[in-house]
């Protein structure tokens, strides 16, 4: 056999490098705190042990056990989505009312910023359960 000059012509040749994994972040934060009518928002940040080439993120969190209007099982690593937090504001009207947090994911530097944003559309102040979601950032680079 030959040497293969050609390498378009293969499905994969693991010889040559594609993507490296540099380090991969896990770990947790709680959503906690009061909803507002309005923008509320959250942030959490995550160092890294460098300025990243590529990440890739993956939340876990629970999705709405009160009326099922999410898609997504719940405790599911997923992209796109929303992190539902129960809030009570028994004199209001609202005891366990879910409310949907979406995350978005950004680097600055060496940080990986986590923010999350419900937008409420009624006046009531909602104390929020205090509620878990996991993260999963990996760094990595083409080589």
């Amino acid at each position: 056999m030959g040497t293969l000059s050609d390498l378009s012509k293969l499905v994969l040749l693991s010889e040559k490098g594609a993507f490296k994994n540099n380090n991969v972040y896990e770990g947790s934060f709680n959503i906690t705190g009061l909803a507002v009518a309005g923008l509320n928002q959250v942030v959490f940040t995550v160092p890294l042990a460098r300025v990243p080439d590529l990440v890739s993120a993956l939340l876990n969190g629970p999705t709405d056990t009160v009326y099922g209007s999410d898609p997504r099982p719940g405790n599911a690593w997923f992209k796109k989505g929303a992190i539902w937090v129960l809030g009570n504001d028994a004199g209001a009207g609202y005891t366990n009312y879910p409310t949907p947090w979406i995350p978005e994911v950004t680097i600055s530097g060496a940080n990986a910023i986590i923010k999350l944003t419900y937008v409420q559309q009624f006046v009531a102040n909602l104390s929020l359960t205090s509620t878990p979601f996991s993260y999963r950032i990996l760094d990595y680079s083409v080589f």
